[in-house]
């Protein structure tokens, strides 16, 4: 790999890095002053964290994108634009849902079907970006040409998004997993040879980088959906752009466990939705009753008994150990 080639990349994980760290306490201060509070359900003494801070992602990657112009060639500029108009879609489409939705973080088979349609659609340049429609499983190839690029690609971003956004509801736990997430893609496209792809994860890579030190137990900010859908909108479409789908599929199965649980809670059984536990004396967390099979966050809480950051390590430790098997075999 060129060296000259890693100094750049460096240098555009490092905008977004910083620009991401800088930026997120003045827009806490914003957030804070215009009442974007919410309370932190495992903590005593009624603590809150800034909601929507997750906006400041955003800014490190557009920060990251603007300056990189001096770096990257214009080829790979454009191309690089084209996928991160498909990642701010997903950002605007978790903005929205915060301002004007229910902010609850839902999976995809409740969200309104005029919702999905629009991201679906806005999905569509990311077929630009598709070198090949083949899926190679289990040494079986098939092909499948511009229902790949114009339904299956776009579906499959919405997908991940939408587990990135479910998987969540402890300090760190979604940030922390997609954090993880993003780099075992970094290791297997580097394993792979795929210097050039590498560009599409380091602006996403950098910013949630930057934002993790107020995210991570105990949270100053939380990153919402508008930080959720940016994040897991990067992850799908960075999967799609590396031609890592299958390998995706594998390090997103702990994300996968917690989609089939939660469906097979609120749509197959149809209980009420309860979001939140409570604590016992000693700080550990007592799951709803009827939600101990909703999420992996219940359920683990309800084997053993757990505080909030031990729940996190566990389950980034969870993804981790998907990454890491996933690199290995793949």
């Amino acid at each position: 790999m060129d060296i000259q080639l890693v100094y750049k990349y460096v240098i555009v994980f490092l905008y977004a890095f910083f620009a991401t760290y800088w930026a997120t306490p003045v827009l806490m201060k914003k957030l804070i002053r215009h009442g974007f509070l919410r309370p932190d359900k495992y903590k005593r003494g009624n603590k809150q964290f800034v909601t929507m801070a997750g906006i400041s992602i955003l800014v490190g990657i557009l920060v990251s994108l603007s300056l990189s112009q001096v770096l990257i060639t214009s080829a790979s500029l454009g191309r690089l634009f084209i996928f991160y108009f498909v990642v701010i879609v997903y950002a605007l489409y978790g903005l929205s849902d915060d301002m004007f939705g229910s902010g609850d973080g839902v999976s995809v088979l409740s969200k309104r079907y005029d919702k999905i349609l629009v991201i679906l659609i806005l999905s569509f340049p990311i077929a630009s970006l598709i070198t090949d429609t083949n899926i190679n499983f289990f040494n079986q190839v098939w092909e499948f040409g511009l229902f790949f690029t114009l339904l299956l690609a776009p579906i499959y971003i919405m997908v991940v998004a939408n587990l990135i956004n479910l998987h969540a509801g402890y300090n760190g736990l979604a940030t922390g997993t997609s954090w993880i997430l993003l780099f075992a893609i970094l290791v297997e496209a580097v394993q792979r040879g795929q210097f050039q792809e590498i560009l599409f994860i380091l602006p996403v890579f950098g910013a949630l980088s930057g934002f993790l030190p107020y995210n991570i137990f105990p949270a100053k900010a939380h990153d919402a959906n508008v930080g959720a859908f940016l994040v897991g909108g990067a992850i799908g479409a960075s999967l799609l752009a590396l031609n890592l789908e299958i390998f995706g599929i594998f390090i997103l199965i702990p994300h996968i466990i917690n989609f089939c649980m939660d469906t097979w809670t609120l749509v197959i059984r149809k209980k009420e939705d309860v979001r939140f536990g409570t604590l016992r004396k000693n700080n550990t967390i007592i799951p709803p009753p009827t939600m101990k099979f909703k999420s992996l966050k219940f359920l683990i809480c309800s084997w053993w008994p757990l505080k909030e950051q031990q729940a996190t390590t566990i389950l980034w430790a969870f993804t981790a150990l998907f990454c890491g098997v996933g690199i290995l075999i793949f």
